[in-house]
């Protein structure tokens, strides 16, 4: 990711905001540019055109929220919670709070078909973060991951089946659904690898 001036970083956290609540296409870049204090020709100075403002703006924002989850992992290790744990139990509470996570969000599972390639592959490597850090907590914690590098990777890819579910119902369902089917999954999550440490 490129270093912006600090104008350019300016348009993209309205850009961030502004996209996040409205989308690609119902977005004005006119808007954008009042939200920063300034004119849409100067917009342009710094961005050719709506499509690269909203790549630089996901990219940002992507790079963000991929901080948030190795930062949270990282913690989560440090005090010794359980595995894949920390991030079902915030991800309502950072929807609602962040920007940044809502843009992303919001274009995964909408991506304009003009940038369609830079959308998944960037939210592609952000969930692949995500199952890194699973699979590091998964290792630390118990001695079969440690040995077993194929069952490991079955619960990777299973930890990130609940956390895509769980994309969907921040999208979709009101927090009350949503912190029912968290819990729900964590709890099988929890039996599966109580069996599996047996």
């Amino acid at each position: 990711m490129k270093a912006l001036s600090p104008s350019a970083a300016r348009i993209c956290d309205h850009a961030v905001e502004h996209f996040a609540e409205h989308g690609y296409d119902a977005s004005s870049l006119s808007e954008i540019a009042a939200l920063a204090g300034m004119r849409k020709a100067s917009l342009y100075a710094h961005f050719a055109n709506k499509d690269a403002l909203f790549v630089q703006a996901f990219e940002r924002a992507l790079a963000e929220e991929t901080a948030y989850v190795e930062d949270g992992f990282a913690r989560a290790s440090a005090e010794q919670e359980a595995p894949g744990h920390w991030h079902p139990l915030h991800l309502a509470e950072r929807y609602a709070g962040s920007a940044n996570l809502r843009f992303v969000l919001r274009t995964a599972f909408l991506p304009p078909a003009t940038i369609r390639p830079v959308v998944t592959g960037g939210f592609e490597a952000y969930l692949e973060r995500i199952r890194q850090g699973f699979c590091q907590s998964l290792h630390q914690r118990h001695a079969w991951a440690r040995t077993d590098g194929n069952r490991l990777e079955l619960y990777g890819d299973a930890y990130l089946g609940i956390i895509d579910s769980l994309h969907v119902e921040l999208l979709y369902a009101n927090p009350a659904v949503y912190a029912r089917r968290a819990a729900s999954l964590l709890k099988i999550l929890d039996d599966s690898l109580q069996l599996a440490s047996r």
